[in-house]
Order: C-alpha cells, then structure tokens, then sequence
C-alpha cells in the first residue's frame, strides 16, 4: 500500500492508516492465493468469437438512422450507461494503483483485472457501431463527456476501496446481465454473459480480500463496510442526466433500489456474517448495528421507488430524455 506522507496527516490517521498496511501484507499469502484462483477458474474468452464483423457497414456511404438499431430505447440506454461506466477504467486503475503496494500479488492483480475490464468497455463499443445500435457521433460525444467528468470518489484507506469495489463489481454484474436478458437480441446477450461472468470473478476477489481483513482487523474492516454501504452509487454519477439514466433502468427492471438491496447488499451482509460476528468493542458493535439497520434503510427506499410513477419516456435521437 502506497501512504502518501507528504500530505499532512493527524497523528491519529497515521495511525490507522500503519494498521491498515500491516493488515494488508498480513493477508498477502491468501490474496496471492485468491489470484491464482482467478486464473485458474476465470474463462478465457474473446470478442472477435462473439461480435458479427460481417455486419459492419461504413457510416459515411450509409449514415446511421434510429430505424436501424435492434434494441429498444431503454436497452441502449442501459448498455450505453455501462459502457460509459466501463469507459471510466484509467480512474478506476489510478485508485488501485494508488492505494495497493507496488509489487507482489497487489500490482499483478491490478494490471490483470485492468486488462479484463479494458476488454469490456471495446467489446461493448465495437457491438454498439457494428450493430448500429446509436448515432455513433452522439456516442463518441458521451463518451468525451463523461470522461471529462471522470472518477473521483473519495476513499479514506484501502480498505472502503475494497468494501466498495465488493459492492460495485456486483452490482455491475447484476446490471449487465439483466441488460442481456431483457435486450431480446442473441448477440448481445452472448456479450454481456461474458462480461458478467469477469465481474463476477473480479466481484469474488475483492470480496475475499474484505473478507480476510475482516476475520484479523474487524476494528479496521467494519467501519470502512459500513462507510461504503451506506454511501454507495454506481460509477458515472457525476455523467449527464444520469439520475434520468439510473430511474429508467430501474422502472424496466434492470437495476434499481430492488436489484441493489436484493442482489448486492444483503448477499454480502450475508456472506460477511456480519450479524454473528462477536467479541467487538461497545464502539464497533454500534457499527455492526448500523450496518444490519442498511437492511430496512434500503427496504423503504425499494418500496418508495416501486410506489412511484414510472418515467420511462426515452425516445431515439442518439439517446433524448423527455422529462
């Protein structure tokens, strides 16, 4: 783990921030481990055996037309808003690379899972332009966008990093593969199976290592899960009309508080055991509580989002939102 001492710090953080290290090269041989199980149980796959080259037209000769995409309005914006997402990758690899030591299973963790994920984002563009799925120069423009706009989302150690990538590489499974499954379009169903399948790994990873932190540091590991839950949004937050963009994935039922509370919060609250974990300190059993109260907090927000009027008015023009 790289600390930064340049930057000012309280006695008191770097405190925590010296246990938060120490904690990490303690759980170096099992995250060593956890690498070589990915590489040994990941599949290998490859775009070029999926996308159908033989489609691909030139978009001067024959311009793009809304009539020509196969999927409906609320799946392109579902695919695009994950591509945007994926799009994001030199952030988010900026964030690992800042934040994990440079050598040893940390660092060929990192440069693989980025070479997996940087996959991702070309095989969803590449089936967005072959299949014409939309404009392609409003594409291009969204994609400048939302780059410009980046990835900054603050976290105070390594350890709410890896809470929360356990929650995102998830919930960007979940988002995927429920994408291909209501596109009613083969290819990209193939697609995003594929992709959903790497999540799930890259999900695994970043779970077991919070997990291990857990069982040798809970002092260290409950508060950065609890920090994390309880803040958590997508990647793209800060992308255009993105609040638009997250209410009709959620209204067609691809994700939404629901998916978030169903298929993300509560398998992991569940796998981490965090309601039979004892022997904590008065201070981290008020953390334990809150995070089991994340439960009900969620539920409430679940129910308020399936009482309320669905807004699902998207119309084809690269992508328009009707308010």
């Amino acid at each position: 783990m790289l600390i930064d001492y340049r930057i000012e710090i309280t006695p008191e953080r770097r405190k925590h921030l010296d246990a938060t290290k120490e904690a990490l090269k303690a759980v170096e041989p099992q995250v060593a481990q956890f690498l070589q199980n990915h590489r040994e149980n990941s599949k290998a796959w490859h775009p070029h055996e999926i996308l159908p080259w033989g489609r691909g037209m030139d978009f001067v000769e024959t311009p793009w037309a809304p009539e020509q995409s196969p999927l409906r309005p609320e799946i392109v914006l579902s695919l695009e808003t994950n591509l945007l997402t994926e799009d994001n990758l030199p952030y988010y690899h900026a964030h690992l690379e800042r934040f994990l030591d440079q050598s040893g299973p940390w660092k060929e963790w990192n440069r693989l899972w980025t070479g997996e994920e940087f996959k991702h984002g070309e095989a969803l563009r590449d089936y967005l332009y072959l299949l014409r799925v939309m404009d392609p120069v409003v594409a291009d423009k969204n994609r400048q966008a939302a780059m410009e706009v980046g990835f900054d989302r603050h976290f105070n150690d390594p350890l709410e990093l890896f809470a929360y990538t356990a929650a995102q590489e998830l919930a960007t499974r979940v988002s995927h593969l429920r994408t291909g499954q209501k596109a009613e379009e083969p290819i990209l169903l193939k697609l995003l199976t594929n992709i959903s399948r790497d999540e799930n790994f890259h999900f695994i990873f970043y779970r077991s290592v919070a997990t291990e932190v857990l069982k040798i540091a809970p002092e260290l590991m409950l508060p950065a899960i609890m920090n994390q839950l309880y803040s958590f949004s997508m990647p793209g937050e800060g992308m255009e009309n993105f609040e638009l963009r997250q209410q009709i994935i959620a209204n067609v039922g691809i994700y939404g508080a629901r998916e978030h509370l169903d298929m993300v919060i509560m398998p992991l609250l569940r796998f981490w055991k965090i309601d039979e974990l004892s022997g904590l300190s008065p201070e981290l059993q008020k953390v334990q509580s809150r995070i089991l109260k994340l439960e009900k907090v969620l539920t409430r927000l679940a129910d308020a989002q399936d009482r309320a009027p669905k807004k699902s008015d998207v119309k084809m023009r690269g992508i328009t939102f009707i308010d």
